[in-house]
């Protein structure tokens, strides 16, 4: 299978980078930020034209449940701060009336991963997840994002779903808990064991489609 592994960073996935390329995985590094993502995927759509994309990173947990260091699967995403902040109330623009919550690719104003089957195989906790390009410090912003139903928070991650979605490529997003939305002592922050959890499930996940090359 033609397999597309995205990631904002290097470092993210370095650790298992050598061996997913002896496996023919083709990479690709956006850059943080959602405009350098969907250039960057789209960009790479075109060359590699794969059969499937896997997007790789570390996010924020909203839900304190998670464990950092987990590693969840993302059902859907949405673009967290395309809209209006007015009256300390959030409007999207579907909710003033700039598009329609189900203009292609959205579905009630998320952009939904509809492979349920890729979903339920790759044998991770899945959850919603937003998409910002600033990140959450403010405890208002906060509470507005956590009302939208995400339990984690990715500055790439609905790029990922809307390239997939517009071009009929079936598509995965990992995501390991590396800090709290809103906490921005790095000390606090477990890097370490974020990026070998993502890496040691990115590897099992690619592994387990060698094996099951018709997978989607």
């Amino acid at each position: 299978m033609s397999i597309l592994l995205i990631s904002a960073t290097k470092q993210e996935v370095n650790p298992s980078l050598r061996l997913l390329k002896q496996k023919g995985v083709n990479v690709v590094i956006t850059g943080v930020g959602s405009a350098p993502a969907l250039y960057h995927i789209l960009k790479a759509v075109q060359q590699y034209r794969p059969l499937l994309m896997i997007q790789a990173g570390i996010g924020g947990r909203f839900d304190r449940q998670l464990a950092l260091g987990e590693v969840v699967a993302v059902s859907e995403d949405s673009f967290g701060d395309l809209g209006v902040l007015e009256n300390r109330q959030w409007r999207s623009v579907f909710d003033l009336g700039f598009a329609q919550p189900n203009q292609k690719p959205f579905k009630n104003g998320q952009l939904k991963n509809p492979h349920r089957s890729l979903l339920k195989s790759c044998g991770l906790k899945c959850l919603p997840a937003v998409t910002v390009n600033e990140i959450s410090t403010n405890k208002q912003s906060i509470r507005l994002l956590k009302e939208q139903g995400a339990a984690i928070e990715s500055m790439e991650g609905a790029a990922l779903h809307y390239v997939a979605l517009m071009e009929k490529i079936p598509f995965l997003q990992i995501r390991s808990i590396s800090n709290d939305v809103g906490e921005r002592n790095k000390s606090k922050w477990n890097f370490t064991d974020a990026i070998a959890n993502l890496n040691k499930e990115l590897v099992r996940i690619i592994k387990q489609l060698d094996e099951s090359p018709t997978q989607q």
